[in-house]
């Protein structure tokens, strides 16, 4: 009688859609495996718009970051078109860095468009896409974003038309601070030695050792604090995957599964919290899944945490 009542309960569909879940949201915490050098990695997004334009006419902030080093490349610009984000990757990174193994975006057309597309494929960079509204997916290059906002706030003028003109500045004292987590500056780690700050004293001096004696001792050096960066930056993922992971559901689909999906956005009180059911007729690695609507024929892609399991209902005679 007991089981008979909860499966009732369970598989009601207009419970699924409304009720509120008073448990944490489902799916562990997993992290984008950490690369093995600098630049191999990296996250792009857009910031913006301001409300006002500035009095250069930037509303947007395109920014570039680093998985490994933290590293972070930013442009203030006036809009946010896949040209833009184009031109900002080729010029400000490929021909000062080479060219990355792997970009990381949201699903914004200023990326997923055939013009990024086909820069992308032609260098053989393996382009990765975030879910709709699950920004932690780039969650890295989110963070940045966060961090450089509140200080282009302090700094700007009251109606806001100058606070491009802060930008390189907040970026430089960034990459030149130590992180956090890695526990090197960005810039370190990115060129495997220390900048000269702009007051520190100049030597009268200047020594230059011999290229077959510099060279080993740069290779040597930038694997040494690679590898102690990757160590810290393993540990924290390590410690906060279990604290988050901890008592919290880690649930698997597969295709032909039943699925309720999450309402993001333009949700009013008594709308439905989640749609459904959709079929799931993707996988992509182990939290990501393609859902199709059968009566529309729309397909998205989900993270497991915006997915609620269609229950089937038993009958018992």
């Amino acid at each position: 009688m007991r089981a008979s009542i909860h499966n009732y309960i369970a598989s009601c569909t207009q419970c699924a859609r409304h009720n509120i879940l008073r448990t944490k949201s489902p799916g562990h915490l997993k992290s984008i495996k950490l690369p093995s050098d600098v630049f191999q990695v990296l996250h792009m997004d857009f910031w913006g718009p301001v409300r006002t334009a500035s009095t250069r006419g930037n509303r947007y902030v395109i920014i570039l970051t680093d998985n490994l080093s933290k590293y972070v490349i930013a442009d203030a610009l006036p809009d946010c078109t896949a040209k833009s984000a184009a031109q900002f990757f080729i010029e400000r990174f490929i021909l000062h860095h080479g060219a990355p193994e792997r970009l990381i975006t949201d699903n914004g057309t200023h990326f997923n468009n055939h013009l990024l597309r086909a820069i992308t494929s032609s260098m053989n960079i393996a382009h990765a896409f975030s879910v709709s509204y699950h920004p932690q997916t780039n969650g890295q290059v989110e963070r940045v974003n966060a961090t450089f906002t509140a200080q282009l706030a302090k700094y700007c003028d009251p109606d806001q038309s100058d606070w491009d003109l802060y930008l390189p500045s907040i970026v430089y004292a960034y990459n030149t601070s130590i992180h956090s987590i890695a526990k090197f500056t960005p810039y370190e780690l990115a060129f495997a030695r220390s900048p000269k700050s702009p007051f520190d004293s100049t030597s009268p001096i200047l020594i230059l050792p011999p290229a077959h004696i510099f060279y080993p001792y740069l290779q040597r050096t930038r694997r040494l604090i690679t590898a102690k960066a990757r160590t810290n930056i393993l540990h924290h993922q390590s410690y906060w995957a279990q604290r988050y992971n901890q008592n919290r559901r880690d649930p698997v689909y597969r295709v032909g599964d039943l699925v309720y999906v999450q309402v993001s956005t333009d949700r009013t009180k008594l709308d439905a919290r989640r749609l459904g059911p959709f079929i799931v007729i993707q996988t992509s690695g182990q939290q990501h899944y393609l859902v199709k609507d059968n009566l529309t024929g729309r397909t998205d892609w989900y993270h497991v945490n915006q997915l609620y399991p269609v229950i089937e209902r038993h009958h018992y005679y």
